[in-house]
């Protein structure tokens, strides 16, 4: 048998003929030993016509037999990235693994949708078409992603309508290549063929899933369906003194508390009344409901950035039991089909492909399977069959430990809940460490130049300078939390939380309870001023009264600091995270004053010396009056709306008041404080000359200094260290849910948990026995 194969150009347009030679078992058609071997019959007519076209045809050849395979192969490496490090978001959103991460997430739908663009389009043969027939389902599989990443932003949740065209438009490219495959197919390789469609059913179902999580994840969307049907409360039974996987449980049975506070949505039912075991949890003080929120808040994370919404239904755990068995069907047909027309490159990436999906499926139904999310979609339907087959004969939890021991957590002897826990790294900066350290480092200065202003900003003040808060700051601040939260939600009786309903008084429920806060805490306004007022009078105070280096107040010296310097980063970093205008202007102006003003005095020395140096100076420069004829503002900056709450500048203003009114305000307090605690500085003095509104402002944040009396050091840094939790609280209950929502994509925010935390004390109240005999708070 012969066939006819055109020549190229230089031989003039003339035929010319290939031999053919039968084989002996059973006259299949095979190349000869000259001719290539087993190579398919096209790539060797293809390479026959690309001889006498030179290095450039030969070039071509070569790009367009490997640019499919090349961008399967990274298809399948970022679907793998994306598998191994997803996780890392719930801890840390930052740093060389999170970049991969990032990359992984762009190069998987890029390369998904490139690769089936070309085998839709491209011009391939019979046997290249049944060759991408076979690879579209494990393509679909890819843009699908894994179960433990969706989105990647929240704003990927917004534009969830747009996912939905998209996905229709890539699975008609890959049900194109399955057609084209069925349709020209001649006979051979059946087997394989319809293996290849119910593939590619398990890929749609799973790409489909995606697109139905990423819609179910839209804070709008979960709105909207609150309206239709209220958020299902589920018990946990009495809370004792247990592990991290009780904690976990019970943290399931109280997320509809944080997903209502996610969505705006309070629960008119009196939760005294209808489940009061729940509030057991607070007898065990705030460390227990502190796990238990942190948990909650990563369970949040699953439902706003993963596929827990649809893995975990009747639909999903079908996907999930099917897909090992086709796909290690599909890989039993593939090993016993015969490859002779089949290249060793497409054999070998085929195998990886399919050993790949084989492994990842089993991992994805193993976890589903003993997922503490399984646990609570049973607890949930005690009616049915699986709840009385899994849950109450325990066969659930003798799996969990079972397939818990296989974890590499386990060799490494870590918690296989841990993951789950803030990693309690909160972002630091100080204004005035950031005029006096000198200059960054070589690493710094060049990330610096290649990355934007804010990522850079994260880097440096986050994951460079970040503070991990030591157990003992940790119970210091979340203590003093727990004291402020039983000021504002006293224990309260069923008839009492009756006559006060939030509906009775014209407030929709959280609304209410953050005015019961605010009623307590007395918060004030202009909230971004306050803070670098604050910030620059805390760090005045214990540079001149150098509690810096006091050992007996180191503790408390900490946690102000990290408190102070958490709510400054908060300012210049992440604004978002704050209630008010974004106005990062306001610390720059204030970062620029500071500047000037140490390189108008040129101060020497080691770091502290030169901190100490400035704030005593910027003490000496409020204690400077500057008479000024005109009304007119020595610097404009320091006028905008927004700025101050100054209406004109008074008559004899100090000096430092014309450089900065924030560093005038923040000067002015630490001197009041200073003058409060006696402390023995030369620039202190008994009597203070302050304006009756700025004594009232600093009332506001230490409403002691109502009383006009001296306090001991101790006590003083006590009072200063009770403001920056209020204003800790505030912040946290003040900022807007759709920041707390991405901020859960980024690491987690101290300020998160801090809003969870009011949301159950708001809910339930803090019991009796969580106070003294007496009735006064405990100490």
């Amino acid at each position: 048998m012969a066939y006819w194969a055109p020549d190229l150009p230089e031989d003039g347009g003339r035929r010319r003929h290939i031999p053919r030679r039968h084989a002996t078992d059973g006259g299949a058609e095979a190349v000869s030993s000259g001719e290539m071997g087993g190579w398919p019959r096209a790539a060797a007519e293809a390479e026959a016509e690309a001889e006498g076209g030179g290095w450039l045809n030969q070039t071509s050849l070569f790009v367009n037999d490997w640019a499919i395979r090349i961008v399967v192969l990274c298809s399948f490496a970022a679907h793998l990235v994306l598998t191994l490090f997803a996780g890392i978001r719930r801890r840390k959103a930052t740093g060389v693994r999170a970049l991969v991460l990032w990359l992984a997430y762009q190069l998987g739908g890029w390369a998904g949708t490139y690769a089936l663009g070309s085998m839709s389009l491209g011009r391939t043969t019979q046997q290249q078409q049944q060759q991408l027939a076979f690879w579209a389902p494990f393509l679909l599989l890819h843009l699908a992603g894994p179960d433990n990443i969706t989105a990647y932003s929240l704003e990927d949740t917004v534009l969830a309508g747009r996912q939905v065209l998209t996905v229709t438009v890539q699975i008609l490219g890959a049900s194109y290549v399955l057609y084209k495959q069925i349709y020209n197919r001649d006979g051979g390789g059946s087997a394989l063929l319809w293996v290849s469609v119910v593939m590619f059913a398990i890929g749609i179902a799973k790409y489909v899933e995606r697109a139905v999580a990423i819609r179910q994840a839209n804070l709008g969307k979960m709105r909207s369906s609150n309206k239709k049907c209220k958020l299902g409360k589920r018990s946990f039974g009495d809370v004792k003194e247990v592990g991290n996987e009780r904690t976990l449980l019970v943290a399931h049975g109280l997320l509809h508390i944080t997903k209502g506070a996610f969505i705006d949505h309070s629960d008119d039912e009196n939760p005294l009344k209808s489940d009061a075991a729940r509030s057991q949890i607070f007898g065990h003080g705030w460390e227990e409901m502190c796990r238990v929120v942190e948990m909650e808040l990563s369970l949040m994370y699953d439902i706003l950035y993963t596929k827990v919404a649809v893995v975990h239904t009747w639909f999903g755990y079908i996907i999930r039991l099917a897909s090992p068995v086709v796909s290690a069907t599909a890989f039993l047909l593939f090993w016993f089909q015969g490859k002779d027309e089949q290249r060793r490159a497409d054999v070998l990436i085929t195998y990886i492909l399919m050993v790949g999906t084989i492994i990842l499926d089993v991992r994805w139904l193993l976890r589903a399977m003993v997922s503490t999310w399984t646990y609570s979609f049973l607890n949930n339907r005690p009616d049915c069959w699986f709840h009385a087959a899994c849950l109450s004969s325990g066969r659930w939890r003798l799996l969990r430990r079972l397939v818990l021991c296989l974890d590499p957590c386990r060799l490494l002897g870590k918690e296989p809940t841990r993951y789950r826990m803030w990693s309690g790294t909160v972002g630091q900066y100080n204004l005035l460490h950031e005029c006096t350290h000198g200059t960054i480092g070589m690493f710094g200065s060049l990330l610096k130049k290649v990355v934007s202003d804010d990522s850079w900003m994260e880097y440096q003040y986050h994951d460079a300078r970040g503070l991990a808060i030591s157990s003992e700051v940790r119970e210091l601040l979340f203590q003093q939390i727990w004291e402020q939260l039983k000021t504002a939600y006293p224990a309260a009786t069923v008839e009492k939380t009756n006559l006060l309903s939030c509906s009775s008084l014209g407030y929709a429920g959280s609304a209410w309870k953050n005015r019961e806060l605010d009623e307590a805490m007395n918060f004030a306004h202009a909230f971004q001023e306050t803070i670098l007022i604050w910030h620059i009078a805390t760090d005045i105070f214990l540079l001149v009264s150098r509690q810096f280096a006091s050992p007996s107040n180191s503790k408390q010296v900490q946690v102000i600091m990290a408190l102070s310097n958490y709510m400054a980063f908060l300012v210049a970093v992440r604004p978002s995270m704050l209630p008010g205008l974004k106005l990062r202007s306001l610390y720059k102006e204030t970062h620029k004053a500071l500047v000037e003003i140490l390189l108008k005095e040129g101060y020497s020395g080691s770091l502290i010396e030169r901190k100490e140096k400035l704030a005593d100076r910027l003490i000496e420069m409020e204690k400077e009056k500057q008479v000024q004829i005109s009304n007119a503002p020595k610097k404009v900056s320091n006028w905008r709306p927004g700025y101050s709450n100054h209406k004109s500048r008074p008559a004899k203003a100090s000096v430092l008041y014309d450089e900065n009114i924030i560093l005038s305000d923040g000067a002015k307090f630490a001197e009041v404080l200073l003058s409060r605690a006696w402390v023995d500085s030369p620039h202190i003095t008994a009597h203070i000359e302050i304006s009756p509104e700025r004594y009232e402002r600093i009332k506001e944040m230490i409403p002691k200094l109502e009383e006009q009396v001296a306090f001991d050091i101790s006590v003083m840094l006590d009072y200063i260290f009770k403001a920056w939790v209020r204003i800790l609280m505030y912040a946290s209950v003040r900022c807007t849910r759709d920041s707390h929502a991405k901020q859960l994509a980024c690491g987690g925010e101290l300020t998160t948990i801090v809003w969870i935390l009011n949301e159950h004390a708001g809910i339930f109240r803090i019991p009796g026995d969580a106070r003294d005999e007496t009735g006064e708070l405990g100490t």
